[in-house]
């Protein structure tokens, strides 16, 4: 079988992926960045409120010169990170948070929806209250968040069951509407694992009523690992 020949890119965006990998050669050890946490959040929480203004003009023009202000001394020191995507140390204790830019479960991520993610003896639990950044329809969850939460929740499953890679397809049945301000709880397992694919499925409930279902066919690396990403010369 001829093999499949990867999509054409642009050279200035392919030095500019090279550049921010090289750059990311330190471990990744969350304790350590407790002010970049602090900072993570309070501009979350400024994304949060922007999307609910309600004042006049002349205030939110005060917001607007001071956020820009802010905006511009953070790209002054925006060179790139020095540490790894994935967290170092996680495995084994239990709780999930291995990516902690991730734009879904992000610790260090201020635009993330705050997921968190824990392990239950084979499956992957992941626990969220989505508030208006995730909203779609009024009081409802956006289809593409929650398509979102689906595929980093099936990840876990595959990490916990030391297998994965690249997801390959996402099926998504949506049952019930996805409220905002409501505990809802992610729930998947691996299913099967085939010699190239690895098949794992989920649930999301609320008070134990099924909102969500999902289906994930994720391609199996010949090396297994959560930081797959990281070796971009291996053959899918």
């Amino acid at each position: 079988m001829e093999k499949a020949s990867k999509p054409a890119s642009n050279a200035q965006a392919d030095a500019k992926r090279m550049e921010k990998s090289t750059r990311r050669s330190q471990p990744m050890r969350f304790e350590e960045h407790a002010e970049w946490h602090r900072l993570s959040q309070a501009i979350r929480r400024q994304v949060e409120a922007c999307v609910e203004i309600d004042a006049d003009p002349e205030a939110i023009a005060g917001f607007a010169e001071r956020a820009h202000a802010l905006a511009e001394e953070l790209e002054a020191v925006a060179r790139g990170k020095r540490v790894g995507l994935v967290e170092s140390g996680w495995d084994g204790t239990g709780s999930m948070h291995y990516l902690p830019f991730s734009p879904i479960m992000g610790r260090l991520n201020p635009a993330s929806y705050g997921l968190e993610i824990h392990q239950e003896g084979q499956r992957a639990i992941g626990l969220v209250t989505l508030g208006e950044t995730a909203e779609g329809a009024v009081g409802l969850a956006h289809g593409g968040v929650i398509s979102g939460i689906w595929d980093e929740v099936l990840a876990a499953a595959n990490a916990i069951a030391r297998t994965g890679g690249p997801t390959g397809s996402l099926t998504i049945r949506y049952l019930k509407p996805t409220p905002l301000y409501e505990p809802l709880r992610y729930a998947a397992w691996v299913e099967r694992i085939e010699e190239r694919k690895v098949l794992a499925r989920g649930e999301c409930t609320l008070n134990g009523e099924v909102l969500t279902e999902a289906e994930g066919v994720f391609i199996r690396l010949r090396q297994p690992g959560i930081d797959w990403h990281k070796r971009e010369e291996q053959e899918p």
